[in-house]
């Protein structure tokens, strides 16, 4: 068939468990993703008890948020994310305690290597890149989390913000790529 080798080229970096494990994932999140109000909260609250590879507490996920390779995500307590978001753990990414991601944000742990010509980027395999989300983070509507990144505890990340390094504590960031604009404190606080 010639579509074989696409296949071929597509799957060089998933064993048979983990494509197994992607399609009961995604056949899972197919049936409680659109569920609304309270009893699709509990479903998908449900569901990422089994699927991801840890997690502390409730998680408020609302409907048509996309999650991907949930088995190498840890999630800590008292965590939401919003409508239209896309999270895919290739690399493995950890979000710690009350954090809030917002509408359309994409927080992807895998890179796709662009450099040299020899080989059409579609068929390169990605490079798994851990993302860490600690405690108190707010990651505006629209934001991207780059692979590799840490958003260090008390993070604001601004709506649409491309964060491409890691961030300061408490620090407030924006723009594309994202900088710092300030702190979430002033001199004083800082000092307690």
């Amino acid at each position: 068939m010639k579509h074989d080798s696409f296949l071929k080229n597509k799957l060089t970096d998933v064993n048979l468990k983990q494509l197994l494990f992607l399609e009961w994932e995604g056949f899972w999140y197919w049936i409680f993703n659109t569920i609304p109000g309270t009893i699709g909260f509990l479903m998908r609250n449900i569901t990422t008890q089994f699927l991801f590879k840890k997690k502390d507490g409730m998680a408020w996920i609302q409907p048509r948020v996309t999650l991907v390779e949930t088995n190498k995500i840890v999630v800590g307590k008292n965590w939401g994310v919003n409508s239209g978001t896309y999270i895919n753990g290739k690399g493995g990414i950890m979000i710690g305690d009350n954090v809030l991601i917002g509408s359309n944000v994409t927080i992807s742990s895998g890179k796709h290597p662009i450099d040299g010509i020899g080989q059409p980027i579609f068929q390169r395999p990605t490079i798994p890149m851990k993302i860490v989300i600690e405690d108190d983070v707010w990651i505006g509507g629209g934001a991207v989390i780059m692979p590799g990144v840490v958003l260090k505890k008390g993070t604001v990340v601004g709506a649409n913000a491309v964060v491409t390094k890691d961030t300061e504590e408490y620090s407030v960031v924006a723009g594309a790529p994202a900088r710092c604009l300030r702190y979430r404190y002033d001199s004083k606080d800082r000092i307690k």
